[in-house]
C-alpha cells in the first residue's frame, strides 16, 4: 500500500554531503560503543549510525551481529541472551588500537549521551532477518516515544532516522511512525530494486559505495522520484569526492574526522562539550 504524498515526513537534506559516523568513529574505536560515539561527536560528525537488536528480555541494545563472538570477549547469540548476561561482556578489549574494555551500550543509553547534541541526526537501523521480527521495530519507537522524538515540531525535520535492508521492516516502520523518515538501504546486488521503496514511503535510498560507483546515475535518478540518498560505508578519498561530486546527501564513514577534512565540511570541533554518563 502506497503511503500517501501528504503523510511524508520531509527527507533529512543536508548542506552538501552530511558526514554520518558509521558506529561511531570505529576506525580508531571500537563499534556502537560510548567511546567511539563520543569521539564522532567531538570531531564535528553531522550524524551518527547505530545498529539495534533485541535482547531475550526485549531491550535495544547496540549490536551489529547476532552473534558477539567478532566483538566481544566470549560468544553470546543476541535474542537468546539477557541483558544482564550481554552487559558482562567486553565489548572494546578486540578493537586492535583501542585495546581496552568497553562496556555494551543499550538504545536508552546512547539517546540520554545524543540528548546533548540535539543538532546531530541519528541514523538508526534495525537488523533483520531476526526470530523476533517487528518486535524490534515497536521497541525502536517506544524508546523514541520516551524521548520525545516519535513526532517533530511542525515544519521541523526528525533528529531520528530509520533505515533497514528489510523492506518489511521500512514499510511496517512507516506505519506505526508515519513522522519519521525512513532509508531503504541496498546492497550492490539488489540497488536497483527501489519500486517498493518507493511505494513504501521511503525518502532516502542507501546504496553502498560499490553500488554507487558502478552506477552513479543512480544519485539523479532517485532524486528526480523525490528521494535522497545515503552511501555507506565510505572510508577512501576518492570514493568520498564521488559522492561528494554526485550530491550525496549522508556519508556513512568509519573516520569521520578524516571525512570532515576530505569533504571540506562540517561542524566545528566541539571538544568535551555535552558529555553525559549513561544512566
Amino acid at each position: 500500500m502506497t503511503v500517501p504524498a501528504t503523510t511524508q515526513p520531509p527527507p533529512p537534506v543536508s548542506t552538501g554531503s552530511g558526514v554520518v559516523a558509521h558506529r561511531g568513529a570505529s576506525a580508531e574505536f571500537p563499534e556502537l560503543t560510548r567511546v567511539a560515539y563520543q569521539h564522532a561527536l567531538d570531531e564535528g560528525a553531522d550524524a551518527l549510525e547505530l545498529d539495534i537488536r533485541l535482547t531475550a528480555d526485549g531491550v535495544p541494545v547496540l549490536l551489529h551481529d547476532p552473534n558477539t563472538s567478532r566483538v566481544a570477549d566470549r560468544g553470546l547469540w543476541v535474542h537468546q541472551s539477557t541483558l544482564a548476561q550481554l552487559s558482562e561482556l567486553d565489548l572494546g578489549s578486540w578493537h586492535p588500537v583501542h585495546r581496552t574494555p568497553e562496556p555494551l551500550m543499550t538504545l536508552r543509553s546512547f539517546l540520554v549521551m545524543a540528548e546533548a547534541y540535539p543538532e546531530v541526526r541519528l541514523f538508526l537501523e534495525t537488523k533483520h532477518p531476526v526470530p523476533g521480527g517487528g518486535r524490534v521495530e515497536q521497541a525502536l519507537l517506544d524508546e523514541l516515544r520516551y524521548f520525545g522524538m516519535e513526532r517533530p515540531a511542525p515544519g521541523a525535520t526528525s533528529r531520528a532516522v530509520m533505515m533497514s535492508f528489510s523492506v518489511l521492516a521500512v514499510r511496517r516502520f512507516r506505519r506505526i511512525a508515519p513522522g519519521i523518515p525512513v532509508v531503504q538501504l541496498r546492497e550492490r546486488r539488489n540497488v536497483l530494486k527501489s519500486w517498493p521503496a518507493e511505494g513504501f514511503g521511503a525518502q532516502l535510498m542507501g546504496p553502498s559505495i560499490g553500488a554507487l560507483r558502478a552506477r552513479p546515475w543512480l544519485v539523479e535518478y532517485w532524486r528526480s522520484r523525490g528521494m535522497g540518498t545515503y552511501c555507506w560505508t565510505v572510508d577512501d578519498p576518492v570514493d568520498l569526492a564521488l559522492c561528494r561530486d554526485l550530491g550525496v546527501d549522508w556519508v556513512a564513514t568509519n573516520a569521520p574526522a578524516r571525512a570532515l577534512r576530505a569533504l571540506g565540511g562540517g561542524a566545528p570541533y566541539r571538544g568535551d562539550r555535552g558529555k553525559t554518563e549513561s544512566p
